[in-house]
Formats: C-alpha cells, structure tokens, sequence
C-alpha cells in the first residue's frame, strides 16, 4: 500500500529549488561584515602610510650613537649650491663660505624634529663662530620658513631649497639632515635625523682636528 506524504508548497519568495530568499536580518549581517573589511583594509593602509612619513622625515639612515667623520683622504668634495636668501638680497653660496668649516643644516617648517633640534644649532653657532652654520628650507613655503625663523629666534645665514634638488644632492633622504663640511670644503660626516648639542660639539671638533 502506497502511502501519500503531504508536501508542502514554496512559499513566498522561494526559488526553484524551494529554498527561501535570505531574511533582512542575514542581509544587514552580511553588509555589515563586508563594511567591517573594507574599514579594516582602510586602517591598515593609513598605518602603512603614516609609519612610511615618520621613517621618511627620521631619515631611514639614522647615525649610531659616537659616529665619528670619515678621514680626510676618504672625504668628497660637497656638492656646490646657490639658493635664494630666506630674507632676501644676495643668494647663498656654498662658495661664499670658502675656507671656514660649515655645518649645514636641512630642515623645513613642518618638521617637529627640525623644531625640536634647532635651538642647540642656534646655541652651537652662537658659540662657535669660526664655524658657520647654514640652514636651507627644503619643500617649505617661504612664509612658513621666516615664521619658523622668526619664532626661533635664528641668526644664522638660512636660504631656501624650494624644490628640494639641494637637499637631493647632499643624500638627505628625510628631514632633519645636518652636513659637516670641511674647511677644505670636502663632505666629512652626514647625520640623519634630530642632532643634539653634545653630538654638534662632537663632530665639530673632530673634523677641524682632521
């Protein structure tokens, strides 16, 4: 004897194969889940980003602690420049310091660790004036720099590298970059990143001992 099962129609909204259309709430869930992802992706690459400019304006060259100049006979010669004063009138030269050591200084306005570093070069020139001190503006609207200067207080010669190309030339590779120049006008140690005055003292002696 044959016995009938009673089979229950698709409902409403049920495809071919009798199965029911997703309810609102799986909807909501699966919507939410995707905007949950595309948040996460969003956050990572921001986190990318925003360690690539600290390693960037650190410099990824970073001097180990006691690094001292190269010798004499292992140093090139600096690359010469001629830039636009920050205040006007004549341009600044590499060659207009001839003779006399330089410590030239790379840094911008928007540059915490070139805010945080410039009054021990304001100091270390003040104090040290058989050496000369030159800080050039790199990628920085001049009005921002002269505010920057202005607030510091700096006296030192300062011109602007409005392009960049200068501190390209000298291997900086973020800011803030300090270059010691012999007397002889050849390149004897490059730091990168925020110096100190004891290390300013430092270096400055050794390369006028070499």
């Amino acid at each position: 004897r044959h016995v009938r099962r009673a089979v229950r129609a698709p409902g409403p909204g049920a495809n071919r194969w009798g199965l029911g259309r997703p309810s609102g709430c799986y909807r909501r869930c699966v919507r939410g889940s995707r905007l949950a992802w595309v948040l996460l992706a969003v956050v990572l690459v921001v986190g990318v980003l925003v360690v690539g400019l600290v390693a960037g304006t650190r410099g990824d060259d970073a001097p180990e602690a006691g690094a001292t100049p190269a010798a004499a006979a292992d140093r090139d010669p600096a690359p010469e420049f001629t830039v636009p004063a920050l205040e006007g009138g004549d341009d600044l030269t590499l060659a207009g310091f001839e003779g006399t050591p330089v410590v030239l200084n790379f840094w911008a306005s928007w540059c915490p660790p070139c805010r945080a570093e410039m009054p021990a070069l304001k100091a270390f020139a003040d104090d040290n004036p058989d050496d000369e001190v030159v800080g050039l503006a790199v990628n920085d609207e001049p009005e921002n720099s002269r505010s920057f200067a202005d607030d510091l207080e700096i006296t030192f010669p300062l011109g602007i590298d409005r392009d960049g190309s200068v501190s390209i030339d000298y291997g900086a590779t973020g800011l803030p970059v300090t270059v010691f120049i012999d007397a002889q006008g050849n390149v004897a140690e490059t730091w990168f990143g925020e110096i100190t005055r004891e290390d300013l003292d430092r270096l400055s002696r050794q390369v006028s001992a070499t």
